[in-house]
C-alpha cells in the first residue's frame, strides 16, 4: 500500500497492517485504574463480522443487498466513522468549548461555588479574582478530556449512526479501470445539493455518506427514498469521488501500489480544528 502524507504529498510504501495503526489509541482505563485493550478486541470482532458481508458485495456481486449484509456493513461503516483521530479531536473540542461556555455562563458566582466545593471552605474575593482571570483566559489553555471519553462517545453514538446508515438508499459504484483511494478519515459526509457550504453537516443531514469498500467499489449511502442501485463507474466519477475522499484526509491518503489515483487531485491543507469555534468571551458577564 502507498501512503501519502498531506499536505506535503510525500509518498512511501507501507504494509497494509500498519498503514492506519495508532499505537494504544483504543486503550481504556477501568474504574480500578487498570488498562485494557478490550475495545481493540471489540473493533476486531466487528470488522471480522463485516468482512464476509463486504466481500459478498465486492467479489460475489450479491444483489439485492440482504438485510444481514446491510446490517453488517452499516455497523462497520458507523464504527469507521466514529473511531478516527478526527472524531476524537472533534469530541475533545466540543468538551473544551462546553466547559468554557459553562464557566462563562455561571460567572463569578459559579466560580466561587466551584472553588469552595474543591477547597471545602469559604474563599476570599482575591482567590475568586485570581481563578476567574485564569479560567476566563480561554485562549491560554485547552481542556483535554480523558481518552475514555472518546471510547464512551463511540458507544453512545454507534447504534444510532449504524441505524441512520442502514436506512439510507445504497448506491454501489463499480469501477473497471479507475481505482478509489481511502484516507485516515475513510467515511466522507457529502453536503446535500444546494446547501450553503458554510453550514455544518452530520450523519443525519448529509446528502450522502461515501466510503470506499475497496479500490474498485464505492458505496454512497444517499439521503433519499429512491432505493438501492448499482452504478457503473466512469473515470470522471472516480476522479470526483477521489477528490472528495482526499479532501477529508487529515494526515494520510492510501492507495494500491498499482494505481495512480492522485494525479490531478488537490491535496487538503492542514486542518487545525474539527469544530468551528466561536469567541466564548462574548458570553462573559460585563464587568
Amino acid at each position: 500500500m502507498i501512503r501519502t502524507t498531506v499536505p506535503e504529498g510525500r509518498s512511501k510504501r507501507v504494509s497494509t497492517r500498519s498503514a492506519t495503526v495508532v499505537k494504544d489509541f483504543y486503550l481504556v482505563e477501568t474504574s480500578e485504574g487498570a488498562i485494557t485493550d478490550e475495545m481493540e478486541e471489540s473493533l476486531s470482532r466487528l470488522e471480522n463480522a463485516a468482512a464476509p458481508a463486504i466481500s459478498s458485495l465486492i467479489d460475489q456481486g450479491a444483489w439485492p443487498i440482504s438485510p444481514e449484509t446491510r446490517e453488517a456493513v452499516a455497523a462497520w461503516a458507523a464504527m469507521q466513522y466514529l473511531r478516527t483521530p478526527a472524531a476524537r479531536q472533534a469530541n475533545s473540542e466540543i468538551v473544551d468549548m462546553s466547559l468554557k461556555m459553562e464557566i462563562a455562563v455561571q460567572g463569578r458566582d459559579g466560580m466561587r461555588e466551584a472553588l469552595e466545593a474543591v477547597e471545602g471552605r469559604a474563599v476570599s474575593e482575591a482567590e475568586v479574582d485570581e481563578a476567574w482571570q485564569l479560567m476566563t483566559d480561554f485562549d491560554d489553555y485547552t481542556l483535554e478530556p480523558h481518552q475514555n471519553d472518546h471510547i464512551a462517545m463511540m458507544g453512545r453514538l454507534f447504534r444510532g449512526t449504524a441505524l441512520q446508515f442502514y436506512g439510507r438508499s445504497w448506491n454501489l459504484i463499480h469501477f473497471q479501470r479507475k481505482a478509489l483511494i481511502t484516507t485516515d478519515t475513510p467515511v466522507v459526509l457529502m453536503k446535500p445539493f444546494g446547501q450553503d457550504p458554510q453550514l455544518p453537516i452530520g450523519t443525519a443531514t448529509a446528502g450522502g455518506v461515501l466510503v470506499a469498500l475497496d479500490r474498485r467499489v464505492g458505496l454512497i449511502m444517499a439521503n433519499d427514498q429512491l432505493g438501492d442501485a448499482q452504478i457503473p463507474g466512469t473515470p470522471a466519477l472516480a476522479n470526483s469521488l477521489n477528490q472528495r475522499i482526499a479532501w477529508e484526509a487529515r494526515n494520510h491518503i492510501f492507495h494500491h501500489p498499482d494505481d495512480t489515483p492522485l494525479q490531478g487531485l488537490a491535496l487538503p491543507p492542514r486542518r487545525e480544528r474539527e469544530v468551528e469555534g466561536t469567541d466564548l468571551r462574548q458570553f462573559l458577564p460585563e464587568e
